[in-house]
Parts: C-alpha cells; sequence; structure tokens
C-alpha cells in the first residue's frame, strides 16, 4: 500500500520541506493568543511557586493544590527562566517540544529495529496525528510531556531486554515513572506494570520481575517519590496528597451503564480519528495473514502487545479521554506502518490514492472561501497566507497527477499546508474575539487598578483562570484567601458584600452563574 521501494528525488524533497514547515508553523504565532482551558491553571502554579519561593509546594490562588505533582510546573519555570518572561510562548514551548522530541525517538528506536523507511513514516505519522497537529500541540499542557516520559520508558522496557541489560532496564524504567508519576499522578503505574508483565510474560521469563534488579528500580521509584513527599512534608500535611490521587483515579472509572456502552463504542473510534492519517491503515490488520506478519517480528509484535494490553484500560474505563492515551500512539501507529510497507493490495493503495485526491479537492475548493470571511478581516496578510498555500496544493496535485509521490507522503504534505494555514489564522482569532482574550484583558486592568495595593478574594469564591493568571502574572504575587475585611481590594460574591461597611464597587463580572464583585474598602 505504501510501498517498500526507496525514496526518489521528489519524495525526500516532499518530506524534508513539509518537516521544515511543519516545524515552522508548530511555533509560528504560538504565544500571541491568550492562555485558555486548563493552560492558566498549569502557569499559574508555576508562578506562584516562583512569587513564593517554594518548588515543592504546589498552589493555586494560594490554596494547596493536590491534584497534579508539581514536575510538569518546575519544566514550565524552567521555561519561563529560558526565555526571560512568562508568557505563552514559555508556557506552551515544551508542550510542543516534547512532541518533536518523541516523533525523534520514535525514529531512532524503528530504524534501529526496522528500517529507516519504517521510521520515517512512522515519525511523520505520529508527527501529524490530527489530534495533536490541531488541538494539543497549541496547548501548553501536561498531556505531551507526559507521552515522551512514558513513550521512553515502554520503548526502554524493549530495548534493554533484548540485550538482557536488566539493570539498565529496571532502572531506567523506574526512574521514568518516578518522573511520570510525579507529574501525573498514579496513572504512570500501571502503564509500567502491565508493560512490564507484557514483555517477561511473552519472554518467558516472568521470575526475572522477582529479581533484584527489579526490586531496586522498584526502590529507586519509592525513593525519588517517596523523597518528594516526604520534602512535601517539611511543610504542610501531605494526607490531602494521597486523598486526592487515589481519587482522581476512582474517578475515571466511574460512570453509568449508558456511558460505558457509549464509550466502548466511540472510544476507539475517538482513537482511530485522532491518530488519522495513520488510522486509514486499519483494514490492513484484518487481512489475511496480517497477525503472523505483526508476530513476525519481535518489535513490532511487543508494540502490538504493549497498545492491546495498556487500551483495554481505558477502553473499559467510562471516563477515559483520548489523550490519556497518548503514550501509546507510536505503539498503534508502528504495527500500521509495518504492515502498509509489507502490503502489495492494490485496492488499498487506491483507497489512499482516493483518499488524497479527495481532501486535496476540498481543501483547494474551500481554501478561496477565506478572501471573503468577513471574521477573518483582522489577520494580517490573510490573502498572502491562502495563495501561499494554494500554491502549496498546486505543486501537491502535480506530484500526485505525476506520480512522482506515493499516496500517503502527499497525505503528510496535505496536513503540513493545512497545519501551515492553521498556524497563521487560528491564532490571530483567538488572540482578540474569544472568552480567554476578554478575561485576559480583565486580569490586566485589574492589575493596574490594584497596582500596590492589597487584593484578596473572600471566601471560598472561584473565577476564571486565566483572569488570575494575567493578575498575578502582573502584580507578581497570589491572590489569597481570607474570611474578613480591612483595608484594600477585594474578590466577592453578592452573598459576601461587607454589611454595614463603605465600600466602592469597581468591577463585576459573571463566572459561570456567579456574579463577581471587585469591590475597595478604605
Amino acid at each position: 500500500m505504501i510501498g517498500n521501494q526507496p525514496f526518489i528525488k521528489p519524495e525526500k524533497q516532499l518530506l524534508v520541506s513539509g518537516l521544515v514547515l511543519l516545524i515552522f508553523s508548530f511555533f509560528y504565532q504560538l504565544g500571541i493568543y491568550p492562555l485558555f482551558l486548563e493552560e492558566p491553571r498549569r502557569g499559574l502554579i508555576a508562578l506562584e511557586m516562583i512569587f513564593q519561593d517554594n518548588y515543592w509546594v504546589p498552589t493555586q490562588t494560594g490554596d494547596l493544590y493536590f491534584r497534579k505533582p508539581p514536575v510538569y510546573n518546575w519544566v514550565l519555570i524552567a521555561a519561563y527562566n529560558l526565555f526571560g518572561s512568562y508568557s505563552e510562548f514559555a508556557t506552551r514551548f515544551f508542550s510542543v517540544f516534547s512532541h518533536l522530541i518523541l516523533c525523534g525517538l520514535t525514529y531512532s528506536f524503528v530504524k534501529k529495529h526496522l528500517s529507516q523507511m519504517a521510521a520515517i513514516l512512522v515519525s511523520i505519522s505520529l508527527l501529524i496525528s490530527a489530534d495533536i497537529l490541531f488541538y494539543f500541540s497549541t496547548l501548553g499542557e501536561i498531556d505531551l510531556f507526559y507521552a515522551l516520559v512514558t513513550s521512553s520508558s515502554l520503548f526502554a522496557i524493549y530495548s534493554f531486554g533484548e540485550k538482557k541489560q536488566y539493570w539498565r532496564l529496571f532502572i531506567t524504567v523506574y526512574l521514568l515513572t518516578a518522573i511520570g508519576f510525579l507529574t501525573k499522578g498514579l496513572t504512570s503505574l500501571p502503564f509500567t506494570a502491565i508493560t512490564l508483565l507484557v514483555y517477561f510474560i511473552h519472554k518467558k521469563n516472568f521470575k526475572k520481575l522477582l529479581s533484584l534488579q527489579h526490586f531496586t528500580g522498584v526502590g529507586l521509584f519509592a525513593l525519588i517519590s517517596g523523597g518528594y513527599f516526604y520534602i512535601y512534608s517539611q511543610y504542610h500535611d501531605v494526607s490531602g496528597w494521597w486523598t486526592t490521587l487515589f481519587s482522581e483515579s476512582a474517578d475515571k472509572a466511574t460512570g453509568g451503564i449508558v456511558e460505558f456502552l457509549n464509550h466502548l463504542v466511540s472510544f476507539p473510534v475517538d482513537t482511530l480519528k485522532n491518530i488519522l492519517p495513520a488510522g486509514l491503515l486499519l483494514p490492513l490488520l484484518f487481512g489475511k495473514g496480517a497477525i503472523s506478519k505483526l508476530r513476525a517480528n519481535r518489535f513490532v509484535w511487543y508494540c502490538v502487545l504493549v497498545f492491546a494490553f495498556n487500551f483495554l484500560i481505558y477502553w473499559f474505563s467510562a471516563e477515559a479521554k483520548s489523550r490519556y492515551i497518548y503514550p501509546l500512539f507510536p505503539f498503534v501507529i508502528i504495527p500500521l506502518i509495518y504492515l502498509a510497507i509489507q502490503s502489495s493490495k492494490i485496492a488499498w493503495e487506491k483507497f489512499i490514492r482516493i483518499t488524497s485526491f479527495i481532501l486535496l479537492s476540498i481543501l483547494t475548493i474551500a481554501l478561496p472561501i477565506l478572501f471573503f470571511r468577513e471574521e477573518l478581516n483582522n489577520v494580517e496578510n490573510l490573502n498572502l497566507t491562502v495563495i501561499l498555500m494554494l500554491v502549496l496544493l498546486g505543486i501537491l496535485w502535480f506530484l500526485i497527477f505525476t506520480k512522482k509521490a506515493r499516496p500517503y507522503l502527499i497525505v503528510f504534505g496535505l496536513m503540513a499546508v493545512m497545519k501551515f494555514g492553521f498556524s497563521s489564522i487560528v491564532p490571530v482569532t483567538r488572540e482578540v474575539d474569544t472568552g480567554a482574550a476578554r478575561d485576559k484583558a480583565l486580569g490586566i486592568e485589574i492589575a493596574r487598578l490594584t497596582e500596590g495595593e492589597e487584593l484578596h478574594r473572600i471566601g471560598n469564591l472561584r473565577m476564571s483562570l486565566t483572569i488570575v493568571f494575567y493578575l498575578e502574572r502582573a502584580r507578581k504575587e497570589a491572590v489569597y484567601q481570607t474570611d474578613s475585611y480591612e483595608s484594600g481590594f477585594y474578590f466577592c460574591y453578592e452573598k459576601d458584600l461587607p454589611k454595614g461597611n463603605s465600600y466602592k464597587l469597581h468591577k463585576q463580572f459573571k463566572y459561570w452563574e456567579d456574579t463577581i464583585y471587585l469591590i475597595e474598602l478604605d
């Protein structure tokens, strides 16, 4: 379907130019739009660690925060130091960079155990996985960094296991597991436990799990994880961690029968959608002799087993999200590409070719519509961007008509063009025309209004974390909770407005259904 013949010159040029365009597009305008969704929470916790000069105790608006351990906050702090500012670009940099590093790491492993062609096709397929390409690579979130840490651990099990380097295996794996645990919590433990069981049972070497090397690795994990919580205990009681981490894991396993059945159907479909275009190759798994081909290569079969047994945990958990299995993306893409390279089925080659024709046609027809969209008037150089994209599409049309590039590489080129268009247009609209943009402006306005003054929130008040991030970034201090009024500025609900005291109302705004008041007392 993809063919195992060497890449010809036009294909090499397409791969190199597409890769350059993608890397540029991943970072282009990455920092011009405000933090939103979970981004401000991640940035906010890192900021408060810096402002409070305490890198061991995560807080959110001054309150103890237990839902995620601190490693990713340390990563953000490193980014802020690297770029010399608490900018949106710095907040998102290591998320995108982690994805690029994982693609490079995957290339290295696949090249070593299969071939350079397979390595190139697998790594570019991972690079352009649709869910990451157009969504999570635009966010400063934990998941891509966590995927890098966890996938590296799963690769290390096979790499060191095949060399019988068991000390290196268990030390490396449990070191990475500890980092993963201190990044995202208990989810790292099932990945490690399941994959070690899969590998050593398949190798008929279960007794190695009872070896000194394994127990040493477990001890290293306990030392690193326990060491963090010991240091934390010097500041606060650690019981809040155990309650929250275990409840978070239990929450992922909840859901009624309707939710469970819906998830049972939708989760595999979403996974296929999220790994497109590699997901187009799924029918190859049902071809005659497919399983035999997969079993014939130890590395490929290891990938199949790792994906299958780890995927089951999330497939049968109604609360699981697609991003939870990002660490497994390389392990499903590798078998699919392996089969595609070996396949000689003309029908599926035609299917990919027709798919590339359809996608090219849709984008070629749709792009000129952007010239006439009034909501894009604020996008500078929109016309130049659209014209450039049309020129690039023209080159792809030439390559596919002259058959100078195999259809799967045409899809790769198409995804690169789409990512460039996305990065050229969408960040500009997010910058000025979203709720996050309004929250950012409000946070900056309040920071100017309260500059040099005390600012607190009354009671258990909750507000947009985008507002809080920009407010705290400007004031360089946390907005702490208090239960009593003195002089200064306060956020409060209507029910908490001071009785019998004169105050000045500066702002009122909505957060979900609640109205929040910013008042000043003399």
